[in-house]
């Protein structure tokens, strides 16, 4: 069952048809032209990919390792992958200049494929959790105990996490609640749930008692919260601007 590079390719390989299907789907009926389609999707994949290979790279770089062999050798994060890839569209939308707002089209897709992704980490044996004495432990053979120890499927509570937020954004955009905003949200979910996640994940305590990826959900989750606000500030004053007549006129 574990270690099986081949379904861990092809649950990455599935998750990427599917994100791109599906974000190519919901955003027809979006006044994009081509190039700007492409170009978003292009300032995505090139975000996530940076941003996820970002803090190995320069971990790796750091410790005297070769920057290219780092690039293509194992080892992404999703937290980084997230921020990236929104940087990434920002600055798409920014270059192409798309003025209409694309995140409630990304979300769903985006959480159901690092949902697949997940599985394939499971199938290859990687990011499993802590020991435990749980019923639903799983025994890990990758693990450095070779697989005597029951551990925490942390790849199972993260799918669980993905599938749920796609649910809840599902049924949000459904009912016309919290519009536009739903990519936002989604990286702040995830931040806080990464942030508790990481007791029960194998890594190594930096300062404070944290780890490196708790201390990367604090500064993403107060980032991403900070945009929020100011654009929710906005957006109040738009409408409020709008619906005043006296604006209209000058006065």
């Amino acid at each position: 069952m574990f270690q099986s590079r081949i379904a861990y390719a092809v649950c990455m390989g599935l998750a990427a048809v599917i994100a791109t299907y599906w974000i190519r789907r919901r955003q027809r009926s979006m006044n994009l032209d081509t190039m700007q389609r492409i170009g978003i999707l292009v300032g995505g994949l090139v975000g996530a990919t940076v941003g996820a290979k970002l803090p190995f790279l320069l971990a790796g770089t750091f410790a005297g390792g070769n920057p290219l062999d780092l690039w293509f050798s194992d080892g992404k994060t999703v937290l980084w992958g997230l921020a990236g890839g929104y940087l990434g569209v920002e600055f798409a939308k920014w270059t192409f200049y798309v003025r209409v707002s694309t995140g409630d089209s990304f979300v769903i897709p985006i959480a159901i494929a690092i949902a697949i992704g997940r599985i394939g980490c499971l199938l290859y044996g990687c990011c499993y959790g802590i020991a435990t004495n749980q019923q639903w432990g799983m025994r890990f053979p990758t693990a450095d105990d070779g697989g005597l120890l029951l551990r925490h499927p942390a790849q199972l509570y993260e799918f669980a996490f993905h599938i749920a937020f796609a649910c809840a954004a599902y049924y949000g955009i459904r009912q016309q609640k919290a519009m536009r905003h739903w990519m936002l949200l989604y990286l702040i979910a995830y931040a806080s749930f990464r942030f508790i996640s990481e007791s029960w994940r194998p890594e190594l305590r930096l300062a404070g008692g944290l780890t490196f990826y708790q201390w990367s959900s604090v500064g993403i989750g107060i980032g991403f919260s900070a945009l929020l606000l100011w654009r929710l500030r906005v957006e109040k004053m738009t409408i409020r601007l709008n619906n005043d007549p006296e604006s209209k006129f000058g006065i």
